[in-house]
């Protein structure tokens, strides 16, 4: 093991044939189905791009989707078409993480490291589903990149490539906004040596230039920069304030939410994929490396990253670990840089392996469940479609499937115990359905519903890829 992976030509060829492997992988198995009320709405905006009607949400994630249209021109399926956009994506971004590496490493150890990266296997999952998270991912590291090339150079136009990367990075997936901070740093290194307002001034005015190329355009699509404004502060305050699942709305602990978001989003699902033999051999690869104390991480890198955990932890929704995807890798590079820093061993060689060996297996899995098995949101569409009986469904996000299946049975969301006695006073003559997110928000409001609900049928598929709708259970009202 030692003898192969420690001669550099090899382990060149080995990590390009893994990572060829690993790309044909995610392409062969990206997900075809948009399984929840986000994914719809992106799958949607391929057809007719309109914020009012949430195709796609606020902000609008305008070179998302204009990826999405671009592969949507080859692949038929808009969903599908998505997730590969993802794949390709997040491919590229072995360039820059690559480059990064290369001012410690030499070429083939970087890019055995970028290959221990991108084979993280729950980072292959969420990359191969028609959300922004991969492809956000990707301009993420060329931004990284950027930052890290304009530090290295002091030409002023080379200040700019930071800031269009940010712009498109923005129009991607406006939550990676904390990252915005490692500019801050760049400008203010910038001033420690040239001391000149105007040019820091002509800086931010670029910067705004550039966001404004996105926002405009979205804006314009939605009629008026004062529609999307509107819309904005509607969008904002909901996630904020009631369905967003943050800190500010939620009667979580502190110190649970904490645990969870450490623990479990980032560390259990996140790093080990919810894999015993993962998480083992990752234990492992830390007790070879907690002693060392000498960062590999610029300043700039560890305080952008350090803003965007604590937004993800107060500001994301808790029950979704995808949102510490930009954790995990950050996490990964700075184990394995600190890891295969020291002496290389066979012992050390091998546990790499291993570690990657296992990720590309547990990643495979759980991409070919994900792409081949149904959701459990489309079973349960599919099921209700078949029945010859009369009856109505009352759902939560689950109806936004729904009508993208175009299911021919009536459904509707319901939030509130007072709404639904009063609507389903207008079906009393068939089966009455509610699913279990339903009856788990009634109970929330306080009310017993025991004696009133029989539980009918439990629908399951990868909680990992979906932890919050990849169970659905289906039951029905008895008066």
């Amino acid at each position: 093991m030692k003898h192969f992976l420690g001669n550099n030509r090899f382990l060149s060829y080995f990590s390009f044939v893994i990572l060829t492997v690993l790309f044909l992988l995610e392409i062969y198995y990206a997900s075809p189905y948009a399984a929840t009320w986000d994914q719809v709405d992106f799958a949607l905006a391929l057809d007719r791009y309109d914020l009012l009607a949430m195709q796609p949400h606020f902000p609008g994630y305008p070179y998302f989707v204009l990826g999405g249209m671009f592969v949507h021109a080859f692949v038929d399926n808009p969903a599908k078409a998505l997730s590969v956009f993802n794949v390709i994506a997040l491919f590229s971004a072995t360039v820059p993480i690559v480059l990064l590496l290369k001012k410690h490493f030499p070429t083939p150890i970087s890019l055995f490291i970028s290959t221990l990266i991108q084979s993280a296997s729950y980072v292959m999952v969420i990359a191969g589903q028609p959300m922004s998270d991969g492809a956000a991912l990707a301009v993420l590291w060329w931004y990284f990149w950027s930052i890290e090339s304009a530090r290295s150079r002091d030409a002023w136009w080379m200040r700019l490539l930071p800031l269009a990367l940010l712009s498109i990075l923005m129009g991607i997936r406006l939550s990676y906004a904390p990252f915005a901070v490692a500019i801050l740093c760049l400008w203010y290194e910038d001033w420690k040596k040239h001391r000149s307002i105007s040019r820091l001034g002509c800086f931010l005015t670029a910067a705004a230039f550039f966001q404004f190329i996105w926002i405009a355009a979205v804006a314009v699509a939605e009629g008026s920069f004062q529609s999307f404004f509107k819309l904005a502060l509607s969008f904002t305050s909901g996630h904020f304030a009631e369905w967003g699942g943050t800190a500010a709305n939620g009667m979580q602990p502190l110190w649970e939410r904490g645990s969870q978001f450490f623990f479990y989003n980032i560390l259990w699902t996140g790093i080990a994929s919810q894999n015993v033999i993962l998480l083992f051999l990752y234990i492992m690869v830390w007790a070879a490396v907690w002693r060392i104390r000498i960062s590999p991480f610029p300043r700039w890198l560890l305080v952008s990253g350090f803003a965007y955990f604590l937004w993800a932890l107060f500001a994301q929704n808790i029950e979704k670990p995808r949102h510490i995807l930009p954790l995990v890798h950050l996490g990964l590079l700075y184990g394995w840089t600190c890891y295969i820093r020291n002496h290389m061993s066979m012992y050390r060689w091998g546990l790499a392996a291993a570690v990657l060996a296992v990720q590309l297996a547990t990643g495979t899995w759980h991409l070919r469940e994900q792409a081949l098995q149904l959701p459990a949101t489309y079973q349960l569409a599919y099921d209700l479609q078949k029945s010859e009986e009369r009856l109505v469904l009352y759902t939560w996000e689950e109806t936004r499937v729904l009508q993208y299946l175009n299911v021919d049975f009536p459904h509707k969301d319901v939030l509130h115990f007072s709404f639904f006695l009063q609507d389903k006073a207008n079906y009393r003559h068939v089966k009455i359905y509610l699913t279990d997110h339903v009856v788990k928000g009634f109970q929330a409001q306080g009310v017993s519903l025991s004696r009133h609900v029989r539980k009918v049928k439990t629908y399951r598929s990868s909680t990992l890829a979906d932890p919050v709708y990849g169970n659905v259970t289906l039951y029905e009202w008895r008066n």
